[in-house]
């Protein structure tokens, strides 16, 4: 179980993170769906086109954020072949996934360097420093609202449609002032943040494409 020392530590290193992932998944979002509504793309069989497509646009726009030195709290793009975004700050890392329609938090599935990364091994080297972080996005419900992006430490393996293992779970605020004034609560299940989220949101993920 992590320390509300080792929370608070965590959260401070995501807190510059903040307004530019929304505003790259914010962008990203919609220019997906106006490239697929103006094509007439419609229906349930582009869903995970357009979610694809919302995340490659974000991953353009924080490698453009990047390449501009625009401020994103000391964190950075991460190449990688598969086109997903993966982002770094020093030694800590997080990959960002979108909500799977079964699981809130994506299942890390048989590859063995994503299970790896899941069970956080490094953290009993480096410390919490080096931790393993999920960014987990989720689109706006049909009715409206916003896309939100929830951070989550994961601890372990756990197979699709399981509770998923992890010590550390919040929403990443929008705003960096959102942060001031946080209490980590430790209990038995781990550590608690100031805020409620809806445990049985449901949606479309990486196992997906996202």
């Amino acid at each position: 179980m992590l320390t509300p020392e080792d929370a608070s530590f965590i959260t401070a290193a995501v807190e510059g993170l903040a307004a530019p992932l929304h505003a790259a998944f914010d962008t990203g979002f919609t220019d997906a769906h106006a490239h697929y509504d103006d094509k007439g793309m419609t229906g349930d069989g582009y869903s995970k086109g357009r979610t694809d497509l919302t995340r490659d646009h974000a991953r353009r726009h924080i490698e453009l954020q990047h390449e501009e030195r625009a401020d994103l709290g000391g964190w950075q793009p991460i190449k990688t072949p598969s086109g997903r975004l993966h982002l770094q700050h020093e030694l800590m890392s997080m990959r960002i996934l979108h909500a799977t329609p079964f699981d809130l938090v994506p299942a890390p599935g048989r590859n063995k360097a994503r299970i790896s990364f899941y069970r956080n091994q490094s953290v009993d080297l480096f410390g919490v420093h080096a931790s393993h972080l999920l960014g987990i996005w989720l689109s706006p419900p049909e009715e409206g609202g916003e896309i939100s992006i929830r951070i989550v430490r994961p601890i372990g393996e756990w197979k699709p449609g399981r509770p998923p293992k992890f010590d550390l779970d919040f929403v990443l605020p929008r705003h960096t002032e959102t942060f001031t004034g946080w209490e980590f609560i430790p209990d038995d299940e781990g550590l608690e943040l100031p805020f409620e989220f809806d445990e049985d949101q449901r949606e479309e993920g990486e196992g997906n494409g996202a």
